[in-house]
């Protein structure tokens, strides 16, 4: 009927199966663990990196004019915004009597 479940505690099943064939020197735990998680990170950074695509010439100068043209949009923008503001509070504070 039913089929029987694996222990919870298994820890076997959970863990990868290393890649390394030969046998090493047993070193302490947690010199051990950082040695096995450095060596996975730098494997996975490798793979990572493999993935990595150059952008071409043409690739870069078209976005580099979007981001030029970005900048400039936002700077008049915010000169614009900042404008309007300044003069705001000049009228208020001329108009509450202060001097300049």
């Amino acid at each position: 009927m039913a089929k029987a479940l694996a222990p919870a505690n298994d820890d076997t099943a959970s863990k990868p199966q290393s890649k390394l064939t030969h046998a090493a020197a047993p070193l302490p735990g947690k010199l051990a663990g950082s040695f096995e998680r450095t060596k996975n990170f730098l494997q996975e950074v490798r793979g990572e990196m493999r993935k990595v695509v150059t952008p071409s010439r043409k690739e870069v100068q078209s976005t580099t004019v979007v981001v030029l043209i970005t900048v400039f949009a936002f700077a008049g923008y915010f000169y614009l915004v900042d404008s309007v503001l300044g003069t705001g509070i000049r009228v208020v504070l001329k108009w509450m009597g202060a001097s300049q």
